[in-house]
């Protein structure tokens, strides 16, 4: 616990080898978040080594930014800080997810629209029809609720912010936006 401190006070005023010594000491208890996280959305396109960096700069930031003075001790702090940012680039992972599978989406149905100029007015009916015709496709294909969610994802909303509105809880929502990437993947292919 002293060493703690120590390395936490030396990592505070820019000692980069306490610093080491503090994400050593708290290697275990980032390998444990790391593996809850990595379990919760096996099929979210990140790696455990993206977690740990993300966990280490974290723990970092935790660091730097704790008071001796809270009434919380800086493993908890720490703890919290670490699952937050952990949580936030999950999230990110999961908006790229399902923008890349819209995107796909998209491509597809615009691959035969003649290559002309974006102007015209046939190209902007037949990109009109197409995006219809997709949203058509992929409402058909979604139940109300997953349509809902992947609405709302692709609008930018956080899967916390999706729960609070559709009075779902958040692993509800993630476990939907696995369900729709799925679906979605077989649509493309």
């Amino acid at each position: 616990m002293d060493s703690e401190n120590t390395d936490l006070r030396k990592t505070q005023n820019k000692d980069n080898d306490a610093f080491a010594s503090l994400l050593c000491q708290y290697s275990p208890l980032i390998s444990a978040i790391v593996s809850e996280f990595s379990k919760a959305c096996p099929s979210v396109d990140m790696s455990e080594d993206d977690l740990r960096q993300e966990a280490a700069i974290a723990l970092y930031l935790a660091s730097t930014s704790y008071k001796e003075d809270r009434e919380v001790s800086f493993g908890l702090y720490a703890k919290i800080c670490i699952k937050n940012r952990l949580r936030t680039y999950m999230q990110r992972c999961l908006s790229r997810s399902i923008s890349q599978i819209i995107s796909d989406c998209i491509d597809d149905c615009f691959e035969d629209v003649p290559a002309s100029s974006d102007d015209e007015p046939l190209n902007v009916i037949i990109s009109n029809e197409s995006y219809e015709e997709l949203r058509q496709t992929i409402k058909k294909l979604l139940t109300e609720y997953e349509y809902k969610v992947f609405i709302m994802t692709a609008d930018g909303i956080s899967p916390a912010g999706i729960a609070e509105k559709l009075g779902k809880s958040v692993r509800s929502v993630y476990g939907t936006v696995q369900r729709i990437r799925k679906k979605l993947k077989k649509l493309i292919q």
